[in-house]
């Protein structure tokens, strides 16, 4: 069993780790894939950026990676559950759906930051979106 876990570093984002390990545990054929995507949501543009290399632009966005997926690392070692960590670059929901169909995910286990109706009317949802394009379950955590 595979489980696609996306992580921002946010609470809702540990909290659904922790769900996929209570999926995960005692299964040996489990794996946890925590994947934490950097793109255009998350790197902000400005003056300041439009000079900025392609070159700055990849470290940055690797070491918000690096620091999204420590405490998402930590959980599953605490836990001795197999895991593997990613880090993306491209358009989030995107990005989590092309690479749960590449490594043939069983699940998806994403946190849910729990906007309201207004605020997911005008910003939009990761989590609603990658559960539109996914071809397998999607589980949401609050």
């Amino acid at each position: 069993m595979r489980i696609l876990v996306p992580v921002d570093g946010s609470a809702p984002a540990n909290r659904a780790v922790a769900h996929a390990i209570g999926l995960a545990r005692g299964r040996d054929d489990a794996l946890i894939v925590v994947v934490n995507v950097q793109g255009p949501e998350t790197i902000e543009v400005s003056d300041v950026s439009a000079v900025m290399s392609v070159a700055a632009d990849r470290r940055l966005a690797a070491r918000r990676s690096t620091s999204a997926l420590r405490k998402a690392a930590r959980l599953c070692t605490t836990a001795e559950v197999r895991f593997e960590t990613r880090a993306e670059l491209g358009p989030i929901a995107e990005t989590i759906d092309r690479l749960a169909r590449e490594l043939q995910v069983d699940q998806i286990v994403i946190g849910s930051r729990g906007l309201g109706g207004i605020g997911r009317l005008i910003l939009g949802s990761v989590a609603t979106k990658v559960a539109r394009l996914a071809r397998v379950p999607v589980t949401l955590v609050k």
